[in-house]
Formats: C-alpha cells, sequence, structure tokens
C-alpha cells in the first residue's frame, strides 16, 4: 500500500545542486541544507525529473510509460513509491497536498 495519495504533489527543492553524470548513468545531487551527495540512478533520476509540481497520480503514469512492456502495476507502484520516500527523505523533492498547493497559489500563509 502506497505511502502517497492522489493529491499529494512532488515538486524539486530549489536550492539544491545537480549534476548530469551520463558515463556513470547517474544523477549527482548535493542538498546544501543538509549536506550530503546522492547519487540518483536512472530509475530515480527520471522520478526526480517527473518532480514538477505534478500530482502522485501523474508521476506513476508518466513513470509507468517509461518502464518495460509488461512491468505490472504494482512493480510500477512500488518504484514509484521506493524512489519519491527516498527523494523526500532526503531533502530533493518536496510533498505537498492539494489543500497547500491552494493555500501557496491563493498568497495565503
Amino acid at each position: 500500500m502506497s505511502s502517497f495519495y492522489p493529491h499529494d504533489f512532488f515538486r524539486r527543492i530549489a536550492d539544491i545542486r545537480v549534476r548530469e553524470v551520463p558515463e556513470w548513468g547517474c544523477l549527482l545531487v548535493y542538498t546544501p541544507a543538509r549536506p550530503n551527495v546522492h547519487y540518483l540512478d536512472a530509475r530515480s533520476w527520471l522520478i526526480y525529473e517527473l518532480c514538477d509540481g505534478r500530482g502522485y497520480d501523474d508521476v506513476l503514469a508518466e513513470f509507468g510509460e517509461a518502464v518495460p512492456e509488461g512491468t505490472s502495476p504494482e512493480q510500477i507502484a512500488k518504484a514509484v513509491d521506493k524512489g519519491l520516500a527516498a527523494l523526500v527523505d532526503n531533502g530533493i523533492v518536496e510533498r505537498t497536498r492539494a489543500a497547500d498547493r491552494t493555500v501557496q497559489e491563493a498568497g495565503v500563509g
């Protein structure tokens, strides 16, 4: 069971530093707020790229289009949930709720 909901939205943290390392097949991410360097493999890199303000269902659908045919919906959801959890836990991506977005867009708070 997922720890994310359809009304969860994800966006990249603004003050992080990223560097593509194609020869290693990874994205290096430096998080200055919690100083650390993270190595994102191709799967985590794709999930990171999809975190541009999209909702959970959109991230799940886009990721599902990029995986090999025949991958079960359960496998897709598990990979996305694991990837999002790691990105959020490591301070690379932030999770917001629909209600939070409404307040932010209205300029309240």
